[in-house]
């Protein structure tokens, strides 16, 4: 009897935060797949000296989602005509197939495409002032302190030169800073 009820109170604490880990293991995967993405597009964009768009797409094929999510997938590839959107003589240099389904409404919807231009610096539409951009990642857990003050979602962070920052930090997440609201 001493037995399973040790067995039964190791599998009450373990069980809850073993689901807490993998949740936060899942996050960061997710979070780290788009940041690399980003990563990469804007690299690609310096190297090149081209502009370099990373757009919603579902399951990483078919065309570009205006307002699309990129829960559901997204595409990077070489804007040669500067369109947009892909064209047949775009270069696509990755696909990205959908988050899991925890993500995919807790995904900031975007324009349709995020551009880097040949300097790396954010691109929109011709006549838009350049200006940073914001994609927020949050899961069914929502507002949660994982521990240490990390959130349970992410927050990212585009200047308008192109450089991506994530937030991980409830506070900062929460914060009136967030112009996305936090999760």
């Amino acid at each position: 009897m001493v037995a399973l009820a040790v067995v039964a109170i190791a599998l009450g604490v373990g069980v809850p935060m073993f689901t807490t880990l993998a949740a936060n293991q899942r996050m960061s995967s997710a979070t780290n797949d788009l940041v690399t993405s980003l990563h990469a597009a804007r690299s690609e964009a310096l190297m090149r000296r081209v502009t370099v768009a990373l757009c919603p797409t579902p399951d990483g094929a078919g065309p570009c989602l205006d307002g699309g999510n990129l829960g559901l997938g997204w595409t990077v590839f070489v804007d040669r005509n500067g369109d947009g959107s892909i064209s047949a003589d775009d270069v696509i240099l990755q696909r990205h197939a959908a988050l899991p389904p925890e993500f995919t409404a807790g995904v900031t919807s975007t324009p349709a495409d995020l551009r880097f231009t040949d300097s790396g610096a954010l691109g929109f539409d011709a006549g838009a002032p350049f200006t940073d951009y914001h994609i927020q990642i949050c899961d069914r857990r929502g507002d949660v302190d994982t521990g240490r003050g990390i959130a349970a979602g992410r927050w990212i962070q585009i200047s308008a030169l192109g450089r991506q920052q994530l937030v991980r930090t409830r506070a900062d997440l929460q914060s009136e800073r967030n112009p996305l609201g936090g999760c």
